[in-house]
């Protein structure tokens, strides 16, 4: 793989990570290719070029024990292909990971702040989002023309113009394919970790979007939580909810002052 690209990513993350009082970028041992982590106390983010799959990684840990990293768990994930990408693909890559470490978002994804109800960390719908790309790699391109255009991604938007069509599509031609398995996947996963954005979206951006046709295709191969959750979802489609009105409040008026005492 060109060393540039790498050490562009890695040097750029940096960069952002040493504000936030991270190590510099530490060698780690991984099969599956060249991986550098930055630590901050028991908490870690690790960037991979995976050399089989043709890809950079963004993932995060925790530490259980001193100096023993936990599992790693995947945040952004990018293909690059290690002839033909240029350095706009790479600037382009590291700009997404740096969405992801900045801010609070860093709060929320790495220290796992945010949690459910089962105690597990939630996701936002960029995580979401960005899991996507993994099932559909032409949505990257478009992810950063979103980006470029409006300077942010309009999540539900995106989601209804450039997602559902192409779920309904694989739905319908290749439903027992390993895709559809990764995506129904995806798809509970989301449902179970994500935030009440993120669960939202999969639900009524993406899912009720779809054809009768499809949607029964996709009822049938997700887990039994969201599969609840879109039997009431469809009684919905094609319905203006309106939200719910204030309760008007009396009006106390006082009496006026009387002379007569």
């Amino acid at each position: 793989m060109d060393l540039k690209a790498f050490e562009l990513i890695q040097d750029g993350l940096y960069q952002e990570l040493a504000k936030q009082g991270f190590s510099e970028p530490q060698p780690v041992e991984d099969p599956a290719g060249r991986m550098v982590m930055y630590v901050l106390d028991d908490v870690a983010y690790g960037l991979l070029y995976d050399s089989k799959n043709q890809r950079f990684e963004l993932r995060s840990t925790t530490f259980k024990e001193k100096d023993k990293p936990g599992s790693w768990r995947s945040l952004s994930l990018w293909l690059f292909d290690e002839k033909e990408g240029t350095r706009a693909d790479a600037e382009s890559i590291l700009n997404d990971f740096l969405e992801v470490v900045q801010g609070p978002k860093r709060v929320a994804v790495v220290q796992q702040k945010r949690r459910g109800k089962d105690g597990e960390r939630t996701v936002d719908p960029l995580f979401f989002v960005n899991r996507l790309v993994n099932i559909f790699p032409e949505l990257k391109d478009e992810l950063n023309q979103e980006k470029i255009v409006y300077g942010q991604v309009r999540y539900v938007t995106f989601v209804k113009a450039h997602v559902a069509a192409r779920c309904q599509d694989l739905a319908k031609k290749y439903p027992d394919s390993d895709p559809m398995k990764k995506l129904c996947s995806l798809l509970d996963d989301m449902y179970k970790t994500g935030d009440l954005d993120t669960r939202s979206i999969v639900t009524m951006a993406l899912l009720n979007e779809l054809d009768d046709g499809a949607f029964q295709i996709f009822t049938e191969r997700v887990g039994e939580d969201l599969k609840k959750d879109l039997k009431f979802v469809r009684k919905l489609k094609g319905k203006k909810i309106k939200p719910e009105r204030k309760k008007k409040q009396k009006k106390v008026v006082a009496k006026p002052l009387s002379n007569d005492h």
